[in-house]
């Protein structure tokens, strides 16, 4: 039996347009969020959901900013005919950027929501305090203007001189990237005649700041723990000498399934990221940094009483066969 441990501090969202551009052309990210006069909204992104789930998080964050029920919200992304302008999906950066967009831009929306709301109840607007779904007057909380109410106000009596509609954009540039960081604990068994390999536990705690739902952030990390035992034990390729591949499809390349993967047990804490407007960092790609060396560092403290001190990935039976023999452990 092993443990291993691994400790990671991630570096992801880019963004920021002071450090980052491709061809020239900056980082930023974008989101369009108009709300109907039926009260329904459709938000728009530049990204392009891979299977993050990014309409249901992107919806929580504009239900939450403005109170619309999230059933009420459409997301559209990639249709670059009527997106934003957006630099896509990958390095974990959806959330720390077009998900900071959608919450700006929810935000212009309140602030325009709040003065419609003291025109039609004809207060200050620092007379006036939110909660999720309206506006109210402070000490007089029967004396307020739902969100669908001032929405509607918007198309059809709104104060003078005001821009109608209910829409907002918000391009943002990140003040700086994010750091999800996480703690990592595996278990492993070695069979001492055959050197099969298998995980008896593994625990993963990870810190992507203010979770806007747990689903989806567990399911992300499921897959990236699955990703990750793929190079430590499983994914390989294998030249000649010629350098021709040996193992070119995946009958012989193997990808690993929920056959291969143990049960993953997972956990969170809490760092809210300063400076992104809802306190979130990026998780798609966390689990891919912490697994693999918390896997192949319990694989080594298995037989580290042998002397062996370091094992290449993947290491897969053979591998280890071969290692143990050049001990001296297989005579």
């Amino acid at each position: 039996m092993g443990i291993g441990i691994s400790t990671f501090t991630e570096v992801v969202g880019a963004g920021p347009s002071k450090d980052f551009d491709i061809l020239g052309i900056k980082m930023f990210d974008s989101a369009e969020i108009r709300v109907h006069p039926t009260g329904k909204a459709i938000a728009r992104f530049g990204t392009k959901s891979q299977g993050q789930g990014h309409e249901t998080t992107y919806a929580q964050i504009v239900a939450e900013e403005l109170g619309i029920p999230m059933e009420h919200i459409q997301v559209e992304e990639g249709d670059t005919d009527t997106a934003p302008y957006g630099l896509g999906t990958y390095a974990s950066r959806s959330t720390p950027t077009a998900g900071a967009a959608a919450a700006m831009a929810a935000r212009k929306l309140r602030d325009k929501a709040k003065k419609i709301a003291a025109y039609l109840l004809e207060v200050s607007e620092e007379d006036l305090e939110w909660e999720p779904g309206k506006f109210f007057v402070k000490g007089a909380p029967e004396k307020a203007k739902s969100i669908q109410e001032i929405v509607f106000a918007s198309y059809t009596n709104h104060p003078q001189g005001m821009e109608a509609g209910f829409e907002a954009t918000h391009y943002y540039d990140p003040p700086n990237l994010t750091f999800p960081s996480g703690a990592y604990i595996c278990v492993v068994d070695v069979d001492p005649e055959t050197c099969h390999i298998k995980i008896r536990r593994f625990v993963a705690i990870d810190d992507c700041g203010n979770i806007i739902n747990p689903m989806i952030v567990q399911g992300q990390v499921h897959g990236g723990l699955t990703q990750g035992l793929a190079p430590a034990m499983y994914e390989e390729l294998i030249y000649d000498e010629a350098g021709n591949i040996l193992n070119g499809t995946f009958m012989d390349y193997l990808v690993p399934t929920a056959v291969e993967s143990p049960s993953w047990e997972t956990g969170h804490t809490v760092t809210p990221s300063p400076h992104h407007p809802i306190g979130a960092k990026g998780v798609g790609e966390s689990p891919t940094v912490g697994a693999p060396p918390a896997i192949v560092n319990a694989i080594v403290d298995a037989v580290s009483h042998l002397g062996i001190k370091h094992l290449e990935i993947p290491v897969t039976p053979y591998k280890l066969f071969k290692e143990l023999k050049a001990v001296g452990y297989f005579k």
